[in-house]
């Protein structure tokens, strides 16, 4: 919820919107309704992973999720 905070009582005139990542176990819609209320960005939920990727496994990821937005 820190992101709504920031762009209300931080931003200032010129400033671009927030960007952050939301941890969560569970993919919980609304949890992230309510996190991200009044963000005008995407939106991507994804798996909970208890490992970083490395950066080949992270490309592959990025690559995937391009093409079945296509």
């Amino acid at each position: 919820m820190y992101l709504g905070y920031f762009e209300e009582e931080e931003g200032t005139e010129g400033d671009n919107p927030p960007i952050g990542i939301v941890l969560a176990r569970e993919k919980d819609e609304l949890l992230i309704k309510y996190a991200l209320h009044g963000i005008s960005t995407q939106l991507f939920v994804s798996r909970y992973q208890l490992y970083l990727p490395n950066r080949e496994e992270l490309r592959e990821e990025v690559e995937r999720i391009y093409e079945e937005e296509e």
